[in-house]
């Protein structure tokens, strides 16, 4: 199976060199692993919320642990591979006449002309008015011992 370059070039796909069967894919691929990044997550906040009677609290804080990095390790993967895709989905965004997304110097993703508002593990990026037009997490944000 054919790869996306890295970096992907907006001129590399408008020029051809690069199947657009392949972004196709990639993008259904991470709508897929988005599933499976909430199901880790869903799995991490039950692992902390619940007890059981019969485990030791190192086997708990061994369960509850291993749930983290899981979840760190999914959020991290996920990032790359969209971050890679992010030329694309800019330019699709263009095209729809959206906000698009920018990418920081430290990898943490902004919006073009719109300040952020850190709140816990969100990022919500909002206009003038207040209004909030996109939400995302940055990965990271939960340390693990």
């Amino acid at each position: 199976m054919e790869k996306l370059p890295d970096p992907i070039r907006i001129d590399d796909v408008t020029s051809g060199k690069i199947d657009p069967t392949l972004i196709y894919n990639e993008l259904d691929r991470l709508k897929l692993e988005i599933n499976i990044l909430r199901n880790d997550m869903s799995l991490f906040v039950k692992a902390l919320a619940t007890i059981p009677q019969n485990q030791s609290q190192q086997e708990y804080y061994t369960v509850v642990l291993l749930r983290l990095k899981t979840v760190q390790n999914s959020i991290k993967e996920y990032c790359i591979q969209y971050n890679k895709l992010l030329p694309i989905i800019n330019l699709a965004q263009i095209k729809l006449g959206h906000e698009v997304e920018i990418l920081n110097q430290n990898g943490s993703q902004g919006s073009a002309n719109s300040p952020s508002k850190t709140v816990g593990a969100k990022t919500k990026r909002s206009n003038s008015n207040g209004k909030i037009t996109q939400a995302g997490f940055k990965a990271g944000n939960i340390k693990a011992k």
